[in-house]
Parts: C-alpha cells; structure tokens; sequence
C-alpha cells in the first residue's frame, strides 16, 4: 500500500473509531482505551499495544491496560520506575513520539533490555505521550514481538493520533465525573451528605404530583434547640460535626413506610413519608426520633451536651392539600414548640398560617425599623448606695418604638433579630443610640458615671467590632471610660481563646467588662479568673427570693464572697422592693437595679429623673 493511502486508511480507522466511541452518554472511558488498543494491534499487525500512566510521585509508570494479540486478552499492574530507565523517562518528556525500530540498541530504550525487551521477546517499541490537562500523564506503548519493525510515517502518525485520542477519552472522562459532581451538588448538602432543601422539596413536589388521590402523607420539620449557643461556645468547626453526628443519627429512625431525610437550613432536618397508613404510625416516626436525642453528645474535650430538638409536624390526605409546599406548614408548626419550650412536638393547626403571615409582616417591619430610628435604647438606673454624692450608671436596652403597636420589648424583639440573623446590626443601632444619648446626658451636666450596653455573640465574635465601637466613640466623642459591655455568662464556656482574645482588645480601649445574669450560665471559675472582668450582675432569679428565701440567701452569698475574694464589684439585678435593697446592700453588695428605683425609660425621662433632687431616690429606697 502507498505510504498516502495507508496514512488515510489508518486515520480514517481511528476518525471512525472516535465517532463510534462518542455516542455514549456515560462514562465508559475504560471500554473505549480497550477497544483503541486492540484495534492498534489490528491495524498495524503487532503483538501488544498498552496505557501506561504516571503515578502520583510521577517517578513510575504503571500499566493500566496491556493487550496481547496472540491471547486476545487484557493484562495490567506492571510498573516501570524512572530511576532504572532514565533515558526512557527523559526521551517521553521531551519527545513528540519514541520510535524505536530496534528497541534493544535504540539508546533511548535499550534501559529495558534485561528486564523488560528480552523476557517479552520485544523488537521494536512505538511509543506517544498522553497529556491531561496539558501535563504529561502517561504513554501509549505500541510493541512487536520476534521481529524488527521499521515505523513508517503513516504509522508513527496513527500513533501520536491514537495517543490525542486517549488523552480526548480522559477529557471526556473528567467532563463525566464533573457533570455527576454537579448533579450531586445540585441534590445533596455537602456538610452531612443528606439531600439538600432544593432537591427535597423537588422530591417533595414531585411525590405530591404523582400521588394517589386519597393517600395520607407528612412531613416533619426538625429544629434543633439553642444551636446558635453551641456555635458561640464551641467554634463553628466542633458545631458542624455535630451537626454531621445529628444527620447519622436521624438515618437510624426506623418506619415501616419509606422516607427521605435533608438538611433543610442550618440547624434544621426534615422527613418526609410520602404515605402513610395512620396517626399511629406517624408518632412513632416522631418517638424514635427524638429517641436519637435521649444519648448525650460530647465535644472533643469530652463535655456533655444534652442537645435537645423541637418538632413541627404537618400531615393530610393528598386530595385536601391546597399547595404543594407542606414543609412551609411543618416550618410554622416547629417555629410554635419552640415557642412551647425546648424538645417540644406541635402539629399543625391552620390557623397559626395567619398568626405566621402576621410575624411575617413583623419582621419586615424590624427590618425597616433598624434603619427608619424606630429601634431605640431605653435606661435603666443603676445606683450604690452613696448615689447622692457618687453618681449613677445605666443600663441601655433596647426598645422598639412601633408606630401602631406602641412600645414593644426585648422579648419580642431578640427572637426576631436572632431569626433573621441581624443580632449584630440591632447591637450596632443600640450602641451607637447609646453614644449619642451619652454624649447629651454629658452636655447636660448630669452626674453619670458609666452606661452599661449588652453586646451578642455575633458582635463579640466579629472583626470589625473594635473597628465599629471606636468609629461611634470617636463620631460622638464619648470617653471609653463611660462604657461598659455586659456579656452573658454562657459565652465564657465557649471557644475560650478566641472569646478571651476579643475581651482582651475591649479592655485595651478602656471599656470595662461585667457578666451578665451570672450563676444562670455554664461559666467555669478556672475561666472567669483569667478573663479581665471588673463585675458581676446577680440574676434576678435569686434576688426574687431575697431576704427570706434560705436557697436565695445561701447562693447570693455565695456569689457576693465569690466576686470579692476576686476583686470584682457587684450588681443586683431586678430590685423591687426595699426588704431586698436593704439586705443587699447590708451584704456588701455594691450596687442596686430593678424597678425600685425606676423601670426602663426613654433618655428624655432619665434627664428628668436624673435632675431631681437627691431625695427622689430617698423617697423609694430610704437609704
């Protein structure tokens, strides 16, 4: 045959081949590189055609494919290291193709004489490198066996061709594994590698479409309880891998009927039974779900969490279902035992899709609010009991000065805020509120000593909170010495180096730091000694009792001993009546706050009261 003739014939073949080979829509690139390999034993009339591909250290290539004409069969696991055959290894990387008509004295793979060329009964090698992704990831190998053959050009040629097109078959290969890679991001939660809410609800509504007309099916809504606090004390880091330990647990519930499980949001996992028989039925599914909760969760350093989850339930016949989104229903039924308390179960009632679409409205409404000046902060008296010569401090809360529904407080407002995510933006609107306030209260003259302002999590942790807290004292020229931050106590038993190391930079400033509601929280006294603390504020769940309750006295004590042994001042917190000013103070506690002295109010009527006379606070503590 004329050299042109078989130069077109051989790359029609492998034209013929490619087009053969590319109708497939999986990935079969193994089949392919086989059916390549035999078909160049064909063609050129050799014994042995093989792939061989680069290992990880790129020092050896191993043989992933070798197939011997004269047996019709496929071998593999050879390995050929660089550092015996270097002139090999040095010749596939700086040439286009290794043609060597005698193998045995070509000097380029003579290397493989002992222990290769002669125990195979090798003659002649042709040989073309396979790229991925632009690099060098192996070689085709075309071998004959007995005799020497002498590579035409028209088969060198066909050669480098066969190898593009192995190095075409990886690329198609790649694209395969990226496509499935994609379609397995669109339908699962890379976290816990349960299905993720977009997939679930498709599901969902596809199961739903398909239905038998008078068929029952759930879902049920799981809300974790408190998992914001697991965040702040324990890092996001421990906090994903429970959550990763929640998800295992929940693939153990057991039901007779079939269901699906996702990770719909952060802290929340759903079920969905497409059918079920009866009620029965559905409260066992709910049971042994929250038996996944009973065994306690422990963190790397061994703590106990009693993780606890509330459950939103919502059930009904196909035919009664009005819209296709039964886990919106399951969402407001979990959103209402949460409101019932911790590891609670609610199921659905259709009025809570009014009170829902009324919270709905509230909470755009916050949203407005943050930016409109309806969010304020109200004060708080704080007093010792030489306030007469001494001077007194604040507490600032916030407030929300709603146009229609009047003054609206904290226990409304932090759940919203929390839902949304905007704790952090409703501590800035305060603070800076507070800045202001202080800077006119100082302009006015009034004998005011320090203003208390309760930071959040989602403040304490941020990068920018020095950055933000000197903007505002720098905007209203307010001295550091006139702010304190209260810190709930719980967050002392989170990730201590990270919360020590924000604390650290508040102090630098010269703000003054106080731990709010103590004795409520986990707080370790190993922790408190070495966070620069300058109070403590006695919850008002033990003032309450106070001066006759035994358990009351004993742990008021307790914390009074506790805070001086330490050098630290105190404040007690919900003050109501003058039995238990008198006995505190009488105590050595340091300072009084409650509605004894005065409830929240708006800056306006602490100006007011602040510029009465002395005996105003005579009048209600008779100190």
């Amino acid at each position: 045959m004329h050299l042109l003739d078989k130069f077109l014939t051989l790359q029609q073949s492998l034209t013929n081949l490619g087009v053969q080979n590319s109708q497939s829509d999986k990935d079969d690139s193994d089949i392919k590189i086989q059916v390549i390999l035999k078909s160049c034993c064909q063609l050129l009339n050799v014994a042995r055609a093989s792939l061989w591909l680069f290992s990880e250290n790129k020092k050896t290539i191993v043989c992933h494919y070798l197939y011997v004409k004269a047996e019709d069969k496929f071998e593999a696991g050879l390995e050929i290291p660089e550092t015996t055959y270097p002139e090999y290894f040095k010749a596939l990387n700086t040439s286009r193709v290794i043609n060597a008509d005698n193998a045995r004295t070509d000097y380029r793979t003579r290397e493989f004489l002992d222990g290769y060329l002669t125990p195979l009964n090798v003659m002649s090698m042709l040989d073309a490198p396979i790229f991925r992704d632009g690099k060098l990831a192996g070689v085709l190998c075309i071998e004959q066996t007995l005799t020497v053959q002498h590579w035409d050009m028209a088969e060198i040629s066909y050669a480098a061709s066969v190898a593009d097109s192995i190095s075409l078959v990886y690329a198609q290969s790649y694209w395969f594994f990226e496509k499935q890679k994609m379609r397995y991001m669109e339908r699962v939660d890379p976290l816990t590698c349960l299905e993720n809410r977009f997939f679930f609800q498709k599901r969902i509504t596809q199961d739903i479409t398909h239905a038998i007309c008078n068929s029952k099916f759930a879902v049920i809504l799981i809300g974790l309880d408190d998992f914001t606090n697991i965040n702040t004390r324990f890092s996001y880091d421990f906090a994903n891998k429970l959550l990763c330990e929640v998800a295992r647990r929940l693939e153990k519930v057991t039901c007779e009927a079939s269901y699906s499980l996702s990770r719909v949001g952060g802290d929340l996992f759903s079920l969905w039974l497409p059918t079920i028989i009866d009620k029965r039925q559905l409260d066992e599914v709910v049971l042994d779900i929250k038996a996944q909760f009973i065994d306690e969760f422990k963190t790397l350093s061994n703590e106990v969490i009693n993780l606890t989850a509330s459950l939103g339930v919502f059930s009904c016949n196909v035919s009664e279902l009005v819209d296709k989104d039964p886990l919106r229903k399951a969402e407001i039924a979990m959103l209402k035992a949460k409101q019932e308390g911790n590891g609670s179960i609610s199921y659905f009632n259709p009025i809570w899709l009014i009170e829902h679409q009324e919270e709905a409205v509230l909470e755009k409404e916050f949203v407005d609010a943050l930016h409109n000046g309806e969010i304020v902060a109200f004060y708080q008296p704080i007093i010792k009991q030489d306030y007469q010569t001494s001077g007194f401090a604040l507490e600032a809360l916030v407030r929300w000065l709603h146009p229609v529904k009047g003054v609206i407080t904290p226990n409304i407002i932090l759940p919203i805020a929390k839902r949304l995510g905007l704790m952090g933006e409703l501590g800035n609107v305060i603070f800076e509120q507070t800045c202001m306030d202080i800077k006119e209260f100082i302009n006015l003259g009034l004998n005011l000593k320090k203003v208390s302002v309760n930071i959040s999590s989602e403040q304490l942790f941020s990068p920018l909170l020095i950055k933000q807290i000197q903007h505002c004292l720098d905007a209203y020229q307010v001295s550091t010495s006139l702010i304190e931050f209260e810190i709930v106590e719980e967050l002392i038993a989170g990730d201590f180096e990270v919360l020590s190391k924000q604390m650290e930079k508040l102090t630098d400033l010269g703000i003054k730091l106080s731990i709010d509601d103590f004795g409520t929280g986990y707080s370790s006294l190993s922790r408190l000694k070495n966070l620069n603390v300058s109070k403590l504020k006695i919850d008002k769940s033990f003032v309450d009792g106070l001066p006759s309750g035994e358990e009351d006295i004993c742990i008021v004590r307790s914390i009074i001993g506790l805070a001086k042994g330490m050098g630290l001042q105190l404040v007690a917190e919900g003050v109501e009546c003058e039995e238990q000013a008198q006995w505190l103070f009488e105590n050595d506690c340091d300072y009084l706050q409650g509605y004894l002295i005065s409830k929240p109010i708006h800056s306006t009527e602490i100006i007011k009261l602040m510029s009465q006379k002395n005996d105003f606070f005579a009048a209600n503590t008779k100190h």
